[in-house]
């Protein structure tokens, strides 16, 4: 028997990764002139309508435990929303679920689909969460690596090579965290086909839909006919109305999935607080505006960086579609990633993200964000530039 003070952690624990974008966040305090490119956080603040709907309901009262799926208003708004915009049909009371955001909509989803040894297919690079999740429940990713020239797209003839008999979920993630990569239609409707073909589940990680450019509009996988059942809808409040701190997302199943989900959601967290689910309902309802001008905002920011990296030696950066983050190539610089990285803040300042902590296909490139200010994006191009000059 061990000994009493020795803690014995379970194997998801032991095998947890921390992560890398966090850790150049924590080497970046001791440089208090630092600018942070790291973090994927909205260069927003709420919108005031969302915060007075999350202060009326605190005055109102509504602090009492909520239905494990989520109360009925903000279901029947997320339906509105889903078939007006994503055409796709949704019923709020069989087919939809509020969860603690995106994130968690995720960790339920794998558990709810993924046995020990199934396999995940997923792009590589990817938001690392999307490994930790699979870990955790045993499962065994499968990367469909993706790179600059296929525009970092994760389309079908990509994936059909790895599916195998153990396959039993694949996660389309468009637009895409870390690399700005959109699917058009056309490669959902082939994605959309090998659904049909292998009878396989797909999670459609959409958190970013609406930040998209150049008149592009994002299609929702969901919506092609025929693939309903095997489609999970997973969207957040987070990035598209800045309410990362409210943690509110939701999940759109077939009917037999959803039981279990709720099941587990009452297992898991019980329910989402009524406050920050009311002022999601006020996101829905009135944020197209606010939307339109975020666009708008990290459109212009997404020239200028790109334009700048462009012109520095060392970088060679992709103009991304969607999302709010660059993948620039970094293989300039003869170093690792994480080297890049750390000699980038060593000599600027700026922090970046190293493309290793994204999983397969991250080395030989770094992730910034450019939903910063316009200033503040200007002034870290301006020291890259003076510390590594430009071409």
């Amino acid at each position: 028997m061990s000994p009493k003070n020795e803690i014995l952690l379970s194997h998801a624990a032991q095998n947890a990764l921390p992560s890398g974008v966090r850790r150049m966040f924590e080497l970046a305090k001791k440089y208090p002139d630092s600018i942070n490119l790291t973090l994927g956080e909205p260069g927003f603040r709420t919108p005031d309508y969302v915060i007075e709907a999350a202060i009326e309901s605190l005055r109102a009262g509504e602090t009492k435990y909520t239905p494990n799926a989520g109360i009925g208003p903000l279901r029947d708004a997320i339906a509105y929303k889903l078939k007006k915009e994503n055409g796709i049909e949704c019923d709020p009371d069989k087919n939809l679920m509020i969860t603690g955001g995106a994130t968690q909509a995720l960790m339920l989803a794998m558990v709810t689909l993924v046995d020990p040894g199934d396999e995940v297919i997923l792009q590589g690079p990817n938001w690392p969460d999307y490994k930790g999740q699979i870990d955790m429940v045993n499962g065994v990713a499968v990367y469909a690596k993706v790179d600059e020239k296929n525009d970092f797209k994760m389309t079908a003839d990509v994936i059909e090579p790895l599916i195998t008999e153990k396959t039993k979920l694949i996660i389309v993630n468009s637009p895409s965290n870390p690399t700005g990569g959109v699917l058009d239609y056309e490669d959902l409707l082939a994605i959309a086909e090998l659904v049909k073909k292998y009878k396989i589940f797909v999670i459609s990680d959409e958190p970013y839909e609406k930040l998209v450019y150049d008149g592009f509009e994002q299609k929702s996988l969901a919506s092609i006919p025929g693939i309903e059942d095997y489609v999970l809808t997973i969207n957040s409040f987070s990035k598209t109305f800045a309410m990362t701190g409210f943690r509110v997302g939701y999940i759109c199943a077939n009917e037999r999935i959803m039981e279990s989900l709720i099941k587990l959601q009452e297992n898991m967290i019980a329910s989402i607080p009524e406050p920050m689910q009311r002022g999601a309902i006020e996101a829905i309802y009135r944020g197209d505006g606010d939307v339109a001008e975020m666009v708008k905002y990290y459109d212009r920011n997404r020239r200028l960086i790109v334009e700048g990296l462009n012109s520095i030696k060392g970088f060679s950066c992709l103009m991304p579609r969607g999302a709010f983050y660059v993948f620039p190539n970094i293989t300039g610089f003869g170093m690792t990633s994480e080297q890049a990285a750390e000699y980038i803040l060593e000599k600027t300042h700026v922090v970046t993200a190293p493309g290793s902590a994204f999983g397969v296909g991250g080395e030989g490139f770094i992730r910034i964000c450019y939903a910063a200010t316009y200033e503040k994006l200007t002034e870290a191009l301006e020291r890259m530039k003076k510390a590594f000059g430009t071409k």
